[in-house]
Protein backbone atom coordinates (compact mmCIF):
# COMPACT_ATOMS: atom_id res chain seq x y z
CA UNK A 1 0.00 0.00 0.00
CA UNK A 2 1.18 3.16 -0.97
CA UNK A 3 2.22 6.07 1.73
CA UNK A 4 0.01 9.02 -0.48
CA UNK A 5 -3.11 8.88 -2.08
CA UNK A 6 -3.81 11.06 -5.07
CA UNK A 7 -6.81 13.17 -5.47
CA UNK A 8 -8.93 10.29 -7.30
CA UNK A 9 -7.92 7.70 -4.29
CA UNK A 10 -8.62 10.34 -1.56
CA UNK A 11 -12.11 11.60 -3.03
CA UNK A 12 -13.26 7.51 -3.20
CA UNK A 13 -12.01 7.06 0.35
CA UNK A 14 -13.77 9.91 1.82
CA UNK A 15 -16.69 9.27 0.00
CA UNK A 16 -17.00 12.90 -1.51
CA UNK A 17 -17.12 14.48 -4.25
CA UNK A 18 -14.33 15.77 -6.96
CA UNK A 19 -15.68 19.18 -6.01
CA UNK A 20 -15.60 19.10 -2.42
CA UNK A 21 -12.23 17.07 -2.54
CA UNK A 22 -10.92 20.29 -4.27
CA UNK A 23 -12.56 22.70 -2.04
CA UNK A 24 -10.81 20.67 0.79
CA UNK A 25 -7.67 20.64 -0.21
CA UNK A 26 -7.51 23.83 -1.39
CA UNK A 27 -8.38 25.45 1.64
CA UNK A 28 -6.49 23.89 3.74
CA UNK A 29 -8.72 21.21 5.70
CA UNK A 30 -6.49 18.30 4.67
CA UNK A 31 -2.64 18.78 4.44
CA UNK A 32 -1.54 18.42 0.78
CA UNK A 33 1.19 18.17 -1.08
CA UNK A 34 0.29 20.29 -4.93
CA UNK A 35 2.54 18.98 -6.98
CA UNK A 36 0.80 21.86 -10.09
CA UNK A 37 0.62 19.08 -12.22
CA UNK A 38 -2.44 19.14 -15.04
CA UNK A 39 -2.91 15.45 -13.48
CA UNK A 40 -2.03 13.65 -10.67
CA UNK A 41 -1.71 17.27 -8.82
CA UNK A 42 -2.73 16.05 -5.35
CA UNK A 43 -0.67 13.63 -3.02
CA UNK A 44 -1.75 12.82 0.64
CA UNK A 45 -0.62 11.35 3.28
CA UNK A 46 -2.68 8.17 4.00
CA UNK A 47 -2.55 9.33 7.73
CA UNK A 48 -3.64 12.45 7.45
CA UNK A 49 -6.89 11.31 4.92
CA UNK A 50 -7.61 8.68 7.80
CA UNK A 51 -7.31 11.23 10.76
CA UNK A 52 -9.70 13.35 8.32
CA UNK A 53 -12.00 10.57 7.72
CA UNK A 54 -12.40 9.66 11.70
CA UNK A 55 -12.68 13.38 12.40
CA UNK A 56 -16.17 14.04 10.17
CA UNK A 57 -17.36 10.83 11.41
CA UNK A 58 -16.64 11.32 15.54
CA UNK A 59 -17.55 15.43 14.79
CA UNK A 60 -21.18 15.61 13.65
CA UNK A 61 -21.21 19.29 13.16
CA UNK A 62 -17.62 19.48 11.48
CA UNK A 63 -18.12 21.08 8.30
CA UNK A 64 -21.49 21.59 8.70
CA UNK A 65 -20.60 25.33 7.15
CA UNK A 66 -20.19 23.49 3.67
CA UNK A 67 -23.39 21.57 4.01
CA UNK A 68 -25.49 21.99 0.34
CA UNK A 69 -22.86 24.27 -0.60
CA UNK A 70 -21.12 21.26 -3.40
CA UNK A 71 -24.89 19.79 -4.12
CA UNK A 72 -26.20 19.86 -7.88
CA UNK A 73 -29.46 21.08 -6.43
CA UNK A 74 -30.20 24.75 -5.39
CA UNK A 75 -30.10 24.26 -1.52
CA UNK A 76 -31.47 28.13 -1.03
CA UNK A 77 -34.73 27.94 0.71
CA UNK A 78 -37.74 29.11 -1.67
CA UNK A 79 -38.92 32.29 -0.85
CA UNK A 80 -42.36 31.55 -2.48
CA UNK A 81 -44.37 30.97 0.78
CA UNK A 82 -42.94 33.96 2.42
CA UNK A 83 -46.11 35.87 1.12
CA UNK A 84 -48.65 33.35 0.49
CA UNK A 85 -51.88 34.90 0.43
CA UNK A 86 -54.47 33.16 3.11
CA UNK A 87 -58.67 32.42 1.41
CA UNK A 88 -59.38 35.73 3.47
CA UNK A 89 -57.20 37.65 1.23
CA UNK A 90 -58.46 36.44 -2.08
CA UNK A 91 -60.57 39.07 -2.88
CA UNK A 92 -58.68 41.48 -1.91
CA UNK A 93 -55.41 40.22 -3.67
CA UNK A 94 -58.04 39.83 -6.81
CA UNK A 95 -58.93 43.26 -6.72
CA UNK A 96 -55.26 44.66 -6.19
CA UNK A 97 -54.12 42.77 -9.48
CA UNK A 98 -56.75 44.26 -11.09
CA UNK A 99 -55.43 47.85 -9.90
CA UNK A 100 -52.01 46.75 -10.35
CA UNK A 101 -52.26 45.29 -14.15
CA UNK A 102 -55.26 48.07 -15.33
CA UNK A 103 -52.36 49.26 -17.90
CA UNK A 104 -52.33 45.96 -19.78
CA UNK A 105 -54.74 44.92 -22.52
CA UNK A 106 -57.82 42.77 -21.64
CA UNK A 107 -56.29 40.04 -23.84
CA UNK A 108 -52.52 39.34 -22.94
CA UNK A 109 -50.08 37.49 -24.99
CA UNK A 110 -49.08 34.33 -23.27
CA UNK A 111 -45.74 35.32 -23.19
CA UNK A 112 -46.54 38.88 -21.11
CA UNK A 113 -48.93 36.14 -19.25
CA UNK A 114 -46.41 34.13 -18.08
CA UNK A 115 -44.10 37.09 -16.81
CA UNK A 116 -46.96 38.83 -14.83
CA UNK A 117 -48.53 35.91 -13.45
CA UNK A 118 -44.51 34.46 -12.71
CA UNK A 119 -44.71 30.87 -14.05
CA UNK A 120 -43.60 29.51 -17.41
CA UNK A 121 -44.96 30.05 -20.96
CA UNK A 122 -45.60 26.04 -21.21
CA UNK A 123 -47.64 26.62 -17.73
CA UNK A 124 -49.72 29.55 -19.23
CA UNK A 125 -50.26 27.29 -22.67
CA UNK A 126 -50.87 24.09 -20.85
CA UNK A 127 -53.71 26.28 -18.44
CA UNK A 128 -55.05 27.16 -21.94
CA UNK A 129 -54.87 23.97 -23.85
CA UNK A 130 -57.18 22.21 -20.30
CA UNK A 131 -59.92 25.21 -20.35
CA UNK A 132 -58.69 26.89 -17.24
CA UNK A 133 -58.03 30.06 -18.80
CA UNK A 134 -59.55 31.05 -22.19
CA UNK A 135 -57.25 32.00 -25.13
CA UNK A 136 -56.64 32.36 -28.43
CA UNK A 137 -54.81 32.49 -31.46
CA UNK A 138 -54.33 35.48 -33.70
CA UNK A 139 -51.07 34.73 -35.71
CA UNK A 140 -48.30 32.94 -33.94
CA UNK A 141 -49.45 34.81 -30.98
CA UNK A 142 -51.36 33.20 -28.21
CA UNK A 143 -53.61 35.61 -26.10
CA UNK A 144 -55.26 34.84 -22.81
CA UNK A 145 -58.58 36.61 -21.00
CA UNK A 146 -56.50 39.11 -18.36
CA UNK A 147 -59.27 38.88 -16.26
CA UNK A 148 -59.38 35.03 -16.26
CA UNK A 149 -55.35 35.12 -15.69
CA UNK A 150 -56.11 37.24 -12.16
CA UNK A 151 -58.88 34.86 -11.21
CA UNK A 152 -56.67 31.80 -11.26
CA UNK A 153 -53.69 33.85 -10.03
CA UNK A 154 -55.95 34.96 -7.33
CA UNK A 155 -56.85 30.87 -6.91
CA UNK A 156 -53.60 29.84 -6.90
CA UNK A 157 -51.55 32.30 -5.56
CA UNK A 158 -48.14 30.43 -3.49
CA UNK A 159 -46.27 33.65 -3.36
CA UNK A 160 -43.53 35.10 -5.33
CA UNK A 161 -43.22 39.14 -6.53
CA UNK A 162 -46.90 39.77 -7.11
CA UNK A 163 -48.15 38.52 -3.94
CA UNK A 164 -45.16 40.52 -2.27
CA UNK A 165 -46.42 43.75 -3.50
CA UNK A 166 -49.91 42.68 -2.62
CA UNK A 167 -48.34 42.56 1.16
CA UNK A 168 -46.18 45.78 0.61
CA UNK A 169 -49.36 47.36 -0.32
CA UNK A 170 -51.36 46.04 2.15
CA UNK A 171 -49.39 46.92 5.13
CA UNK A 172 -49.48 50.91 4.09
CA UNK A 173 -52.93 50.78 4.67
Amino acid sequence: MSEYLSGDQLYRFLHISKRKMKYLLENGYIPVIDTGKKTYRYRVKRCDAERFKERIERESDFLSELKGQFGSRNSSPKATFDYAITDEEREKFREFLTRFWRKYPDALPAKKAAELAEISPQRVNELVRKGVIYGMCVGNVQYLSKEQLIEYIAVNCKGGKVAKSFRVQNDKL
